[in-house]
């Protein structure tokens, strides 16, 4: 991680939300227009326009993904860094909770008893 940790290298790119991904001064981030993909770029008059501005509260987890598939794996150059991707999302639990919450006060509370001796029981017997 030597890399990551040498600021002479400039190869972390500090992500901060509404502003274009750029870094090492002269290096940038932008989608190609062929695949969609990101790509790290030297910055120009004529590509500057095109630099990705990160998002982190985009509802897509699209561009989130491609930032964390930059990072070379020999050398972890362009690593990118900070929040990718922070969204409000309903969390399972409380969803759960609510849902039976719902459930009680539409059929009332259950009767576990009840339902394993129901209207709908049998009998199974040897046949002689």
């Amino acid at each position: 991680y030597d890399a990551l940790k040498d600021k002479q290298q400039n190869q972390v790119i500090r992500l901060e939300h509404g502003r274009p991904i750029r870094f090492g001064g002269t290096r940038g981030v932008v989608r190609d227009r062929a695949t969609g993909d990101l790509k790290v770029v030297d910055v120009t008059d004529d590509n500057e326009a095109d630099i990705v501005v990160h998002d982190a509260h985009s509802p897509s987890p699209t561009t989130a993904f491609a930032l964390s598939r930059l990072a070379d794996p020999h050398t972890l150059h362009h690593t990118p860094i900070g929040v990718f991707r922070a969204v409000d999302r309903p969390v399972y639990d409380r969803q759960l909770a609510d849902q039976l919450d719902t459930a009680i006060e539409q059929n009332g509370k259950g009767d576990l008893a009840a339902l394993l001796a129901g209207n709908d029981t049998w009998t199974v017997g040897s046949s002689s």
